[in-house]
C-alpha cells in the first residue's frame, strides 16, 4: 500500500512534449511494456482514433501509477487551446500539476495562461524543462522567463549538454553550498538564511521539510530539466514529486464523512452507459449509493450502479473508493463534466480559462439523421458542457459553441465514429456580446388576460468591462413576498441570455425597484412571464452598445519576416508594442479582434515561409466600432413582442418559459 495518494495533472502548451512524458511516466513505472508516439499514433492516453490520426490529446486521459512510496493518479489534459474547456476541468480536481516547458519556444501564451491560473488558486506545480536534445534549447534563458512570468522557480537539475541532439542532465548536488544558497533564497526564510551563513551547510532535515512546505502551498516551483523523448529526467521529476509534496488532508479535516467530489470527465460507454469521473475531495463512493449532484441542471438524487477505481490504465471493479482517490461511477444519468457531487466544502477550487468565441450550424449529411444528431451532441455537451447547444425550434436548427476551429474537426469525427451520422460545422462566425449603452428603467405590469397578476420595474445600468452581471432587490417582502422575488432572481439571467442584438448581455447590474402581486389573481409563474418583458423594456430604452472577442496573439519568426509580420497586424486592427529580437528571431505580441484574426494563423505562415509561429488565446470582450460586428436572429419568442410572448409563455410544457 502506498504512503501518498497524489493527483498529478500533466499541462502544456500545444506540442511541449506533455503526452510524450505521460508515456514516458507509463512506461518508467512500469505500467506499459513498449513505449508508444504521440507522432506515430501509439501513444496509450490517445485512444480516440483523431487523436491517433492527428498526434494530438483532445480529451483528458486517466492512469494510475507507483512510485517509491507513492501512488500517482495522472491526469493527462489537452494542451492544444481550443480544447482548455478540458483543461480548466483537470485542474480543479488537482493535487499539483506539472507543466511541461519547451526549453527551445520557451514560455508560450498557453503557458503564461496557465501559470497565471496556477499561481492564483495556490496550486502546487513542478516545473519540467522539456526537450533538451533540440537544436536550439536554453534551459536558464526558459527558466528566466518562468521567473518573468512570476514563477519562483528552484532548479533541482544540473545541465552538462543540451541541443542539436545531445543531452546531459541529472538531479543537482543538494549539498553544494552554492545550490542550497539558492534553495534557502527561494524559499524566503530568513532565519534559515542565517543558520546557512553560520554553519555553511544544512542538514536535509533543516532544509528540505521548509522546501515542502513551500512547494506544498505553490509558493515555488521546482524544476526539473530532461528530454521527454529520451525519457531523460523522468524519473528525477517522479522523485521531486514524492519528496516535496505531501499527503492531501481531505477537505474538511481528518475524518470527513460527508461527500465531496467533482466530475472532472464524462464518456459514454455503449454498454455501461454514462461514466462519470470523480475526484473525491472527502467522504466515500459505495455502490448503489444514493447521492446527490448539483450543476446547471439543478440538485438531483440518483444512485450509483457501479463503482470502478482506476488501476494502470484499466478500470477495475469496487466496492467504495475514498477520499483522495479517482472514482469512476455509473448511473448517474443527469451529471455533466464539472458538476459536484454531494456538498462543497471550503478548499474547493475552480477555474475559467476556456471562453467559446465561435458559433457554427451543425447539419446532418442526411435530413432524416436530425433527431439522431440532436441526441449525439447532447451526449458531446455532457461530456463538455462549453459547447452549451442551441435547439432553434421554429427553424429547426441546431447550433453549437465552440473554442477553434480545429475542434470542428474532431467534432466531426466523433459522430461519425461514435455514432455513424455524417454532420456539416458550418462556417463559424464570432460570438458578440452586448451590453447596455446607458442607464434606464423598465416596466412591465402583466395583469391581463385574468388570471395572472405581476408587476414589475427594474433599474438597468451599464458596468465597466469584465464587470459581468449584478443583480440587486430593493423590494421589501411586506410589498412582494420572498417566493416572487426569487422567481425574478431566477428569471432575469435567462432573459439576459439574449439581449435586443441576439447576443448574450454582460457587464451590466440589474436592480428591482418595485413590483406587485395580488392575492387572488397572482399564478405561482407569473414573474417568470413579466420579468423578460419588463427587462427588455429597460435595455431597449437604454440601447445596446456590442461587444467584439479580443484575442492575446504571440508571434515569433526569422528578423527577415518581421516587416511583413508587422504588415499582417496592421491589417487586422491589432494593437501591439514594438518587437523584441533574440538570437536572430523577433517575437510580437498583440491584441486581435477575433474577427480579424480567423484567418490569421494561416496568412502568418505562409508570410515566414512556414517558419513562423503563432499561437492566440482569448483575452477580453471591448467595443466593437460602429459598422463593424453583426447581430443575431432571435431564437424563440421576442418578449418585446408582447401578445406573442404571452400566448407562447402561457402554451409553455410545464412552466418552461421561453
Amino acid at each position: 500500500m502506498a504512503d501518498k495518494i497524489l493527483n498529478l495533472g500533466i499541462v502544456a502548451h500545444a506540442d511541449a512534449g506533455k503526452t510524450t512524458l505521460t508515456e514516458q511516466i507509463l512506461y518508467q513505472t512500469g505500467a506499459i511494456r513498449a513505449l508508444g508516439s504521440v507522432d506515430q499514433g501509439t501513444a496509450a492516453t490517445d485512444g480516440m482514433e483523431v487523436e491517433r490520426r492527428r498526434g494530438i490529446s483532445v480529451r483528458t486521459a486517466c492512469a494510475s501509477v507507483t512510485w517509491r512510496d507513492c501512488r500517482l493518479n495522472l491526469i493527462d489534459a489537452p494542451g492544444h487551446a481550443d480544447f482548455l474547456s478540458e483543461v480548466e476541468r483537470s485542474l480543479a480536481v488537482l493535487d499539483a500539476a506539472v507543466l511541461v516547458v519547451s526549453a527551445v519556444e520557451g514560455v508560450q501564451p498557453q503557458t503564461r495562461m496557465l501559470l497565471e491560473a496556477i499561481g492564483r488558486a495556490k496550486l502546487p506545480c513542478f516545473i519540467f524543462l522539456n526537450k533538451l536534445d533540440r537544436a536550439g534549447s536554453g534551459w536558464e534563458r526558459t527558466l528566466a522567463q518562468l521567473e518573468r512570468e512570476g514563477a519562483r522557480c528552484l532548479p533541482l537539475s544540473r545541465v552538462e549538454e543540451e541541443g542539436e541532439g545531445k543531452a546531459v542532465a541529472g538531479l543537482t548536488d543538494f549539498s553544494s553550498p552554492a545550490w542550497q544558497e539558492s534553495a534557502v533564497l527561494a524559499t524566503g526564510d530568513e532565519a534559515l538564511l542565517e543558520r546557512l551563513l553560520e554553519e555553511g551547510l544544512l542538514p536535509e532535515e533543516a532544509l528540505w521539510p521548509r522546501l515542502s512546505e513551500k512547494a506544498g502551498r505553490g509558493e515555488l516551483y521546482p524544476a526539473v530539466c530532461g528530454a521527454s523523448k529520451f525519457g531523460l529526467g523522468v524519473g528525477d521529476l517522479l522523485d521531486a514529486v514524492c519528496r516535496l509534496l505531501p499527503q492531501p488532508v481531505p477537505l474538511g479535516g481528518p475524518g470527513e464523512e460527508r461527500l465531496c467530489a467533482r466530475v472532472y470527465k464524462v464518456e459514454h460507454d455503449p454498454v455501461l452507459g454514462k461514466a462519470a469521473y470523480l475526484r473525491l475531495f472527502a467522504g466515500e463512493i459505495r455502490n448503489r449509493q444514493a447521492v446527490e449532484a448539483v450543476g446547471r441542471n439543478g440538485r438531483t438524487e440518483e444512485k450509483i450502479t457501479r463503482v470502478r477505481s482506476v488501476e494502470g490504465r484499466r478500470l477495475e471493479d469496487a466496492q467504495a473508493v475514498s477520499a483522495n482517490e479517482i472514482a469512476v461511477v455509473y448511473g448517474l444519468e443527469s451529471v455533466r463534466a464539472g458538476d459536484l457531487v454531494g456538498c462543497a466544502l471550503p478548499g474547493l477550487r475552480a477555474y475559467r480559462l476556456a471562453e467559446p468565441l465561435l458559433l457554427s450550424r451543425v447539419t446532418p449529411e442526411h435530413p432524416e439523421d436530425l433527431p439522431a444528431l440532436t441526441q449525439a451532441l447532447k451526449q458531446l455537451e455532457d461530456e463538455d458542457p462549453a459547447l452549451d447547444c442551441e435547439w432553434n425550434r421554429e427553424k429547426q436548427e441546431l447550433w453549437a459553441r465552440l473554442t477553434g476551429k480545429l475542434q470542428i474537426e474532431v467534432l466531426e469525427a466523433l459522430l461519425a465514429e461514435r455514432w455513424g451520422i455524417q454532420a456539416h460545422f458550418a462556417e463559424p462566425s464570432v460570438i458578440y456580446r452586448e451590453t447596455p449603452a446607458a442607464a434606464a428603467e423598465g416596466y412591465e405590469s402583466y395583469t391581463w388576460p385574468k388570471p395572472c397578476w405581476a408587476e414589475v420595474r427594474f433599474l438597468v445600468e451599464p458596468l465597466p468591462r469584465e464587470s459581468g452581471f449584478q443583480y440587486e432587490c430593493r423590494v421589501s417582502p411586506g410589498r412582494l413576498p420572498y417566493r416572487y422575488q426569487t422567481h425574478v432572481e431566477t428569471a432575469v439571467p435567462r432573459a439576459l441570455r439574449q439581449g435586443l442584438l441576439g447576443w448574450q448581455v454582460t457587464d451590466l447590474k440589474v436592480t428591482l425597484v418595485d413590483g406587485t402581486w395580488h392575492h387572488v389573481h397572482t399564478h405561482p409563474l407569473d414573474f417568470f412571464v413579466a420579468t423578460p418583458m419588463g427587462l427588455m423594456d429597460g435595455l431597449r430604452k437604454a440601447g445596446s452598445q456590442l461587444l467584439e472577442p479580443v484575442l492575446k496573439a504571440e508571434m515569433s519568426g526569422p528578423l527577415d519576416y518581421l516587416g511583413k509580420a508587422m504588415g499582417l497586424l496592421s491589417t487586422c486592427r491589432a494593437v501591439f508594442e514594438p518587437a523584441s529580437m533574440e538570437e536572430g528571431r523577433f517575437r510580437l505580441e498583440a491584441f486581435i479582434p477575433a474577427a480579424e484574426a480567423m484567418e490569421l494563423p494561416v496568412d502568418f505562415a505562409a508570410a515566414t515561409g512556414g517558419e513562423g509561429i503563432y499561437s492566440a488565446c482569448f483575452s477580453h470582450y471591448q467595443d466593437c466600432p460602429p459598422g463593424l460586428g453583426t447581430s443575431r436572429e432571435r431564437i424563440g419568442t421576442d418578449p418585446l413582442d408582447r401578445a406573442k410572448f404571452i400566448l407562447a409563455a402561457r402554451s409553455a410544457i410545464a412552466g418552461e418559459i421561453p
